[in-house]
């Protein structure tokens, strides 16, 4: 990626949105009172419980808990990357997106990146539909069932069988063809001469979550090697990152609340013909972990469809693996596998849409298949059979986090082996978390204490933290909420416009993501005023407590013995505190 986002960048741009209009033209709002509300577009529901607030900038629902800013929406509801979702809300609001760039690039070169594959896609797309050098393309797609419309759908294109095509059209000069070769749209020599990468080949457009392309997929017409053929990994493409027709699929799969894992460019494109659209493919590798946390993230339901015969076995397995790190409670995970010599495409055209959809409906939860194939490598009516059973499953059980599927399948493994689930668990050791790292719990959040509410308050009205300026010794509490607290003030302190949302994205790399936006999200009861006056209230009687905290911390540290001395240093605190007390009195009254 070309250079890092400014921060400041992130909250002017954040200030120049309307977090209103962004909800309202991907999800229908009615006005209720001084917010919007919704059906939740994050969970089925009937009556609305999402709701928008302009005055904060901020969206919650009070159904699934799901909230945030414009930009967190943009993530959750489109799967938009962070930084796509900056540049989505930047383009919305016409401004240019500024980078930083540490190591001093050629600017603009990822634009360039992109520019350049649009138009090499462009010509590509030109020439399966215009030349008539590409007959043996269409007699393909058309012996595939493929018909022109889904075709252009999907973008398909076509490269010619020649060495240069590409390069006589984009490679004139030596910065066009640095491009190319960056973009993987050429090959160079060892003798410095250079060829196109892509000849004689049905083109599949590769996208990223807003559309752009970023790769090819190109199948040989007629005979050649390899039958498929995927751009190398490059500054805008890394294969193990995309997924072919992720961005075309996203309505179908939020409308089916799920998503369907093929291997074949052709299977998504086929499918799609009979109005099974919620599909997408691996570009010619493994199922990877972010594959899976990337679907997770967008539905909760995924089915993998692999063929029948070992290879597919062992696609099925490495995706077993890639999942059980990312796999929570609520999330359904299957496997379908088709007759030997079936693909997706040809079976849908063998049975129609309904049975394809009843047989992607009844797939192998993911559980019965870790069972399957254990159980197919050891004989647990021995002993040792029973041991290596034992053994294989404890691996696969250790990269699942702790949840109620974990708990099940060690309570099936007892069950299976005749061991007892302490005796197991005793052998597996502490649950990893998917870096390999023993997962801890997160602070926990006290909302009914008095620093609970004070920062909830203060969060969804950051104009009033001038009001706090003199709890700059807040953090000497000894209490869970205190540290987030003293982390808010600081940032009012310097920045003491900010809005709701422009507050809780300073702290989207900081351990206190989830605390800021959970205060963001609580709803109060109390009328503008009455919130402010309980709010200066709460001011006084945190003083109070930072006061009597540094009296005992100086009993503490001094002792019995310094009598004279800690009366001194007590009056001291007292005249300071009545000083403080006296010269906020005074601001609240002005």
């Amino acid at each position: 990626m070309a250079g890092r986002i400014p921060n400041d960048f992130i909250q002017e741009l954040l200030a120049r949105v309307d977090i209103v209009n962004v909800v309202n033209s991907r999800v229908p709002l009615t006005q209720a009172g001084r917010d919007y509300k919704a059906c939740c577009p994050f969970h089925n529901e009937k009556t609305p419980s999402f709701y928008v607030s302009p005055a904060k900038q901020f969206y919650h629902c009070f159904g699934c808990g799901e909230s945030g800013t414009a930009i967190q929406f943009l993530m959750k509801y489109g799967n938009y990357r962070f930084l796509d979702a900056i540049e989505e809300l930047a383009a919305s609001a016409g401004v240019e997106v500024p980078r930083e760039y540490s190591h001093s690039p050629q600017h603009g070169e990822y634009t360039q990146l992109l520019e350049l594959m649009g138009k090499v896609n462009a010509k590509y797309q030109a020439q399966l539909y215009k030349s008539t050098r590409s007959e043996q393309a269409k007699q393909y797609l058309k012996n595939r069932g493929i018909t022109f419309a889904a075709a252009h759908a999907f973008g398909l294109g076509y490269a010619p069988d020649e060495w240069d095509f590409i390069l006589n059209k984009f490679g004139r000069s030596d910065r066009e063809r640095q491009l190319l070769e960056k973009a993987g749209l050429i090959i160079r020599k060892d003798s410095n001469k250079s060829y196109d990468r892509f000849r004689g080949r049905l083109m599949f457009p590769i996208e990223d979550r807003r559309g752009r392309v970023i790769a090819f997929g190109g199948r040989v017409i007629g005979d050649g090697e390899p039958k498929y053929l995927n751009s190398p990994e490059t500054p805008l493409f890394k294969k193990g990152n995309e997924l072919f027709g992720f961005k075309k699929a996203l309505p179908a799969i939020k409308q089916d609340e799920k998503v369907l894992v093929v291997e074949g460019y052709t299977d998504v494109v086929g499918l799609a013909q009979f109005e099974i659209e919620n599909v997408v493919a691996t570009l010619g590798t493994a199922v990877t972990s972010f594959h899976i946390k990337e679907l997770l993230r967008t539905i909760h339901e995924v089915v993998f469809c692999f063929d029948g015969d070992e290879a597919g076995v062992r696609a099925a397995w490495r995706a077993v693996e890639a999942t059980l790190p990312m796999i929570q409670d609520g999330h359904l995970v299957s496997f379908v596998f088709l007759p030997e010599g079936q693909d997706p495409d040809s079976m849908v055209r063998e049975e129609g849409s309904d049975a394809f959809r009843d047989r992607m409906s009844s797939g192998e939860p993911i559980v019965d298949f870790i069972f399957r194939m254990l159980l197919n490598r050891s004989n647990i009516e021995r002993t040792d059979g029973r041991a290596k059973f034992a053994a294989e499953f404890g691996k696969v059980i250790e990269k699942l986090q702790h949840s109620m599927l974990r708990q099940m399948m060690l309570a099936e493994l007892a069950n299976r082996t005749g061991l007892s689930v302490a005796d197991i668990r005793s052998v597996l050791g502490p649950v990893k978390s998917d870096h390999g790292v023993s997962r801890q719990t997160p602070g926990k959040v006290k909302l009914h204490s008095l620093t609970g509410r004070f920062i909830s308050i203060l969060v969804q009205n950051p104009n009033w933290g001038e009001m706090a300026d003199e709890l700059e010794d807040v953090h000497k509490l000894k209490d869970t909420n205190v540290l987030l607290l003293s982390e808010v003030l600081k940032f009012l302190r310097r920045e003491p416009c900010l809005t709701t949302a422009s507050l809780v994205e300073k702290f989207r790399s900081s351990e206190y993501f989830s605390q800021i936006q959970f205060f963001a999200s609580v709803k109060h009861s109390s009328v503008d005023e009455d919130l402010k006056q309980e709010f200066r209230g709460m001011i006084l009687r945190l003083r109070e407590r930072v006061t009597a905290q540094m009296n005992r911390d100086l009993l503490t540290q001094r002792g019995e013995n310094n009598e004279a001395d800690l009366q001194d240093a007590l009056q001291q605190l007292r005249d300071n505190h009545v000083l403080k007390t006296n010269a906020q009195s005074g601001r609240d009254i002005n």
